[in-house]
């Protein structure tokens, strides 16, 4: 019946055959036929793969050692994948249409093939971003990943697809191998320096910042000369996010932090302990020996053991000398002090009629309201003292009216 209407050849290899038919009508069935089998055989391998992976992933990410597949479907990597079997498919499918006799159609084949492929390539570049994310959450599940961030590395990633994306989008449209591109990106190397200069700068010192392990989220740093003083709250490729104490926000380029001196605190916060370095200027003329009624007045006033622990060393002590020994007394006493690190109060260089006592010593308490708290109150003890042991605090108005 449809001898002279359809017949079907052949062709040199079992799976290669040609359809003829010298009815338009058939002619016209059998594209759409081709045209609605394409279309129902993308719909239902898409639905049939997306739901045959999310079952397989689903029930391996229930598994204890499979975590990172559980980061991976939160941020639908598989998802984004289902959607290459469609576009493989209509590509397979091209070479069909563009043999058709309809000009129409057939001059669709080649452009729907180019599309298919960009399309791919989307589809896989998109997935690898996901992949990148979920790489990134289930790494800041580690311990390590506050000392040791990788999001710079991840940025670095990111650019790296970003390009081989580009490159392999203009390689199907163009229909030139990537090769032929890669060959002429040695003449573009200058301009690429140009363009991304703070990016390679950055990039270079994240890896140098990570790889001595100089900054890490949390970490307090103070930079000179950037308004920099505060907690590290992001590291990324190109800039160092600091939260200033004032709740103020200052980005600064990455490689500033090797160009430049920064301050880290961090190990003041690691060994639990703070310093307090202050000192104490007297007026020299106040200075003197401390006789025996001086003595007796000084232990009634005071009326503290600390100036019971005097050692008695035969010298004859000054009212300085007797105060720097009360203060360290006083410090090796006290609470907050720690014992197990340097504990001085010693005089330092005079200029006259100036002489200065510095204290140097190291208190258990990182938090700065509390150490703040702490160092005014042995401050204030310590100015609270200095009448009582006859001496009196130099102040610039009083070596002025001795002048004149």
């Amino acid at each position: 019946m449809f001898d002279k209407a359809l017949r079907i050849e052949s062709g040199p290899s079992w799976h290669q055959f040609h359809v003829y038919t010298d009815s338009e009508f058939v002619a016209i069935l059998l594209v759409a036929a081709l045209l609605l089998a394409i279309l129902l055989a993308s719909a239902l391998c898409y639905y049939l793969t997306r739901w045959v992976m999310l079952a397989i992933v689903g029930h391996l990410a229930r598994r204890e050692e499979f975590k990172w597949l559980r980061a991976a479907e939160r941020h639908k990597v598989f998802h984004r994948l289902a959607p290459l079997v469609p576009a493989a498919i209509v590509y397979a499918a091209t070479p069909m249409l563009s043999g058709l006799t309809f000009p129409l159609i057939a001059a669709l084949g080649h452009p729907l093939a180019i599309l298919a492929a960009c399309y791919m390539v989307y589809t896989l570049l998109r997935a690898a971003l996901a992949l990148l994310d979920s790489v990134s959450e289930r790494y800041s599940h580690f311990p390590s990943s506050g000392e040791r961030p990788i999001k710079s590395f991840l940025q670095i990633a990111t650019i790296v697809l970003y390009v081989i994306a580009l490159i392999a989008t203009i390689s199907v449209l163009l229909e030139r191998s990537p090769a032929y591109f890669l060959t002429g990106l040695s003449a573009m190397t200058a301009l690429l320096i140009i363009i991304f200069r703070d990016s390679l700068l950055g990039f270079v010192a994240s890896i140098q910042l990570t790889a001595y392990d100089m900054l890490r989220v949390g970490d307090w740093i103070e930079v000179p000369g950037f308004v920099a003083d505060g907690t590290v709250i992001d590291i990324a490729l190109n800039t160092i996010k600091v939260q200033n104490f004032d709740n103020s926000i200052v980005m600064l380029p990455s490689y500033v932090l090797l160009t430049n001196s920064v301050k880290n605190w961090r190990g003041m916060s690691e060994s639990g302990a703070r310093r307090v370095k202050h000192a104490i200027h007297f007026d020299a003329d106040t200075v003197s020996f401390a006789d025996e009624a001086f003595l007796a007045q000084l232990r009634s006033g005071i009326g503290q053991p600390h100036f019971a622990r005097t050692p008695d060393d035969g010298l004859r002590r000054t009212n300085l000398g007797l105060y720097r020994l009360y203060l360290t007394a006083y410090f090796r006493d006290h609470p907050a002090v720690r014992h197990d690190m340097p504990l001085v109060v010693r005089q330092l260089q005079a200029s006259q009629p100036v002489v200065a006592l510095e204290i140097f010593l190291y208190v258990g308490e990182t938090r700065w309201e509390r150490y703040e708290e702490l160092q005014s109150d042995m401050l204030d003890h310590a100015y609270g003292l200095v009448p009582l042991f006859g001496l009196r605090c130099w102040q610039e108005s009083a070596l002025s009216a001795r002048k004149l």
